[in-house]
């Protein structure tokens, strides 16, 4: 079987999926972006691709007063049909699927939804986006998700379970043998946030509650890893609160060892597709506190491994850090790679899933191609 996946761009969690895909069937990558953004594959996880792929023309388009990303291409169709594959994948719903999507219907070839979006991932909601997005979705003939809560938007969308795989991404960097063997002896419960420095994921607000913890437990440190928008805002607010670190942007070996000197990672998101970071620091033997706006969270932490935390509702930020300095064996090192869960997010498992995906997609456009068998008696 021939798939055709196409991307915006390569992901840190990506291409190692593509990989153990192309083990499994024919497989051609297409990234509708510029040349410049299709390169360095090694910089994100250390792995070059083990599949053909290519490079088709896309123009970015930031919106940000939605916070949203879009691209638009034009030519996937000349390209697709060159290339003749029985079946393409496509990540969500976004502009950059118009014109695959259109060619699918037009040459009749199964087309899956690599399907990220929650009901809490975007800020454009509402009776229009939905019906838009309802009339989208329900044009492809198969779907894998990200993780529980994109299933159930999946569902409310109007898609038949029966045609959704629930998968779950697998971590961006893996542990070492030697686990938080770098966490100082000494040293009071150490906090960690990884990610982007903008509003969704409140940096600033998870350094306002730690000031707090900090006048209860003098001795806790909070390392704050990332870059972005609110870079100057937060060096100022971390000025004024002692035991705040910032290490800037750090990727592969480096952010390995920060989370190896680490005991918890503090998600305090308004909203997080998935939070690969969760995976990362579990996998790392870290305690997660996280909000319910997170997807991993729902479906990787349990009482032994985390803290989920409503979004809307901060208060409850500051208490749950103050209760963790108290209660976490911080001899605990194996504690987040116990989790089944996360010892199942692995790159091979997403592939078989997708390759599930496939399948009910081609039986279902099968199906429906199949002339409907006449009833009744003749005369």
């Amino acid at each position: 079987m021939k798939l055709v996946a196409l991307f915006g761009s390569p992901a840190p969690y990506t291409t190692p999926i593509l990989n153990a895909l192309a083990k499994r069937l024919d497989l051609h990558a297409i990234y509708l972006a510029g040349e410049n953004r299709v390169n360095r594959f090694a910089d994100s996880w250390g792995v070059e691709p083990e599949f053909e792929y290519s490079v088709s023309w896309a123009r970015g388009l930031d919106v940000p007063s939605v916070d949203l990303h879009l691209e638009l291409s034009a030519g996937v169709a000349r390209r697709l049909n060159r290339l003749k594959p029985d079946g393409i994948l496509l990540v969500s719903w976004g502009p950059t699927a118009a014109e695959p999507l259109l060619w699918s219907r037009w040459s009749g070839t199964s087309a899956v939804m690599w399907s990220e979006s929650t009901v809490f991932s975007g800020l454009l909601r509402g009776s229009v986006s939905t019906r838009v997005r309802g009339w989208i979705t329900r044009a492809f003939d198969g779907y894998v998700t990200n993780g529980s809560q994109a299933t159930r938007y999946l569902e409310e969308l109007g898609v038949q379970p029966g045609r959704i795989v629930t998968s779950a991404l697998p971590a961006g960097i893996a542990s070492k043998s030697t686990v938080r063997a770098n966490r100082p002896s000494d040293r009071g419960v150490g906090f960690i946030f990884v990610g982007r420095l903008i509003p969704r994921k409140r940096p600033i607000e998870l350094i306002k509650a730690f000031a707090f913890v900090r006048e209860v437990v003098p001795n806790a440190t909070l390392t704050i890893v990332g870059d972005g928008p609110l870079d100057a805002e937060l060096h100022e607010a971390a000025r004024h609160v002692p035991g705040v670190r910032r290490v800037g942007h750090q990727e592969g070996e480096a952010l390995s060892s920060l989370y190896a000197e680490s005991d918890v990672l503090v998600l305090p998101a308004l909203r997080e597709v998935w939070g690969v970071v969760v995976n990362e620091a579990l996998a790392h033997g870290l305690f997660v506190i996280a909000t319910d706006q997170v997807g991993s969270a729902h479906d990787l932490l349990d009482d032994e491994t985390g803290i989920m935390l409503p979004a809307n509702d901060l208060t409850r930020l500051t208490p749950s850090l103050i209760k963790t300095t108290r209660t976490l064996d911080l001899s605990d090192v194996a504690r987040g790679r116990r989790s089944s869960a996360v010892a199942n997010c692995t790159p091979d498992r997403f592939a078989a899933d997708i390759v599930q995906a496939v399948e009910i997609a081609v039986r279902g456009r099968i199906a429906r191609r199949r002339p409907a068998r006449k009833t009744g008696v003749a005369s």
